[in-house]
């Protein structure tokens, strides 16, 4: 019995949110005894597909990140349980006790990721129990695992995803609970912009675009691409660029002192032609 992880790829996920409903399948109406009563119709997401919107008209983009329980190594569930109502198994999975938790509201309290639900009717907390019950019937991978058409959820053994976990995060590393859950290609900030000729308009293509930023010894480069369109992607916000361009012909062109807060697409800018 391997230690087990979740490896989700933002950059994968469509947003079809068949996750989201083969959870709903699974555990809505059904009990699973002894790791979970059954899941309300509304209300709960075990696991909730979060969207994370960028940019401004005419450049916006749209990530999801699927977020199951984290299946933390030291979970703030489990120190708050009394009784132990909250366990985690040898496979790593976190499995909230259906009878020991009974009125525990401070499991949900508990976690600061709020993936924990509280069922009102039956006086209990909720979550993702990695379909543990499959598992233990022969299944390889949770539902939402087996519903992803994009393989955007991965579910294994930690062995064999290291080369994926190396290059990739965990959500708020700052709690402290290294999860069991990591992530490739969260959405940072980009830098966007378009170029052009600034005598008669028209799209300067393949001029060369630097970012450079200070603390950072190798700057960013890129080309404009046919509709003098340029994007600096996964750019770290709350720092300070600077951005220059050049083409052959035309006088170079320098912003300075862009504060990014979030992702951005700048004004038009114009190249004049050397005379």
């Amino acid at each position: 019995m391997g230690n087990k992880v979740f490896v989700v790829d933002v950059t994968k996920c469509t947003g079809c949110f068949n996750c989201f409903i083969a959870c709903k399948d699974e555990f809505t109406d059904h009990p699973w005894p002894p790791y979970s009563e059954p899941q309300p119709e509304a209300g709960h997401y075990w696991i909730k597909v979060d969207e994370v919107e960028r940019g401004q008209f005419p450049r916006v983009k749209l990530s999801f990140i699927a977020q199951p329980c984290q299946h933390c190594s030291s979970p703030r569930c489990i120190k708050a349980a009394r009784n132990n109502a909250v366990y985690k198994r040898r496979d790593g999975l976190v499995i909230i006790d259906t009878i020991k938790s009974k009125g525990q509201k401070r499991i949900m309290e508990a976690c600061p990721y709020k993936r924990i639900y509280w069922n009102e009717e039956l006086d209990v907390p909720q979550k993702c129990t990695g379909c543990v019950h499959l598992l233990e019937d022969g299944w390889e991978v949770p539902r939402c695992v087996e519903a992803c058409p994009t393989e955007a959820i991965l579910f294994g053994d930690r062995k064999d995803f290291s080369k994926l976990i190396k290059k990739s995060v965990q959500l708020h590393p700052e709690y402290g609970t290294d999860p069991g859950v990591y992530y490739i290609g969260l959405p940072k900030a980009f830098i966007a912009g378009s170029v052009y000729c600034g005598e008669n308009q028209e799209c300067l293509e393949n001029a060369r675009v630097t970012l450079t930023h200070r603390m950072n010894k190798k700057p960013m480069t890129t080309k404009t691409n046919n509709y003098g369109d340029f994007e600096f992607e996964g750019v770290e916000a709350n720092k300070n660029y600077s951005i220059k361009i050049e083409a052959k012909g035309y006088y170079p062109v320098s912003i300075n002192d862009i504060k990014l807060t979030d992702s951005i697409t700048m004004e038009n800018i114009y190249l004049q032609k050397r005379i």
